[in-house]
């Protein structure tokens, strides 16, 4: 793939993961909302259909990318057979959508299933009107203003996030939460892609976040290495879910060292 359609489909994904935002702010203020439970316990709402529906309507109907596989959290994989794949989570943050709390987002990537390598990523936050980009090679750029991870520092000055607790215990990983609140003085639990973006800013030095499906985590890969930072990936002891630990490099192999990552 040459650079022009490179920036042709970060420009595409971005206005594709800001294209729901409207609809998705309307279900969020609004008075009453039935919440539906699935599978694995995780809230889901019609905002998420329709938003998925509305993402996948705008990349198929791309004419370059329209023959791209989608894999979205919703409404699963479509397959052409094809080298490229889509990655859609609606709205990344449901548990925070649906108790009116406005730190959750749109996430859209594109990954290379042969290369193992995602191309672009992108996440969305609507309520605040903020969206994070990046492109390989392309850089990493929130609103037009480019964007890098926290500098070196002191790691008892790092400050930390990490997903819910409620994470960790569901991979066993209790102990691991113990140990990042025992030596991390500014532990902090920004779940979910606003604490992903958090990162990619360099507000927050790296965070560690388990159990993440692909289209949780996968655009964050392209954005902090666009940024200058390292994102490190394991499989997660629940099946097609991986753990993460994502940020400046300094920060997240002291990280890693701490928990035997």
């Amino acid at each position: 793939m040459n650079q022009f359609d490179l920036e042709a489909l970060l420009d595409l994904s971005i206005r594709a993961a800001q294209a729901p935002a409207p609809n998705i702010i309307r279900w969020f203020e609004a008075d009453r909302l039935a919440i539906e439970k699935k599978g694995d316990g995780s809230p889901v709402t019609i905002a998420d259909r329709e938003a998925e529906t509305t993402i996948r309507q705008i990349l198929l109907g791309h004419k370059l990318a329209g023959a791209f596989d989608i894999l979205g959290e919703e409404f699963g994989q479509e397959q052409s057979g094809g080298r490229y794949r889509w990655l859609i989570d609606p709205i990344d943050g449901t548990r925070s959508f649906v108790n009116h709390i406005p730190l959750f987002g749109t996430i859209v990537a594109l990954e290379d299933t042969v290369e193992n390598n995602v191309l672009i990523g992108v996440i969305h936050l609507p309520v605040l009107q903020r969206t994070y980009a990046a492109a390989r090679g392309l850089g990493a750029h929130s609103n037009g203003v480019a964007l890098s991870v926290s500098p070196p520092k002191r790691f008892a000055d790092a400050m930390i996030a990490t997903g819910d607790i409620a994470q960790f215990i569901s991979v066993g990983r209790e102990k691991t939460y113990q140990t990042l609140a025992e030596h991390c003085p500014y532990l902090r639990t920004y779940t979910d892609c606003f604490g992903h973006a958090l990162v990619v800013s360099g507000a927050v030095s790296a965070m560690m976040d388990p159990a993440l499906n692909p289209w949780d985590s996968l655009a964050t890969k392209v954005l902090v290495e666009e940024a200058g930072g390292t994102m490190i990936i394991r499989p997660s002891p629940l099946v097609d879910k991986v753990d993460v630990i994502f940020g400046s490099t300094a920060t997240v192999e002291h990280l890693r060292k701490l928990v035997g990552f």
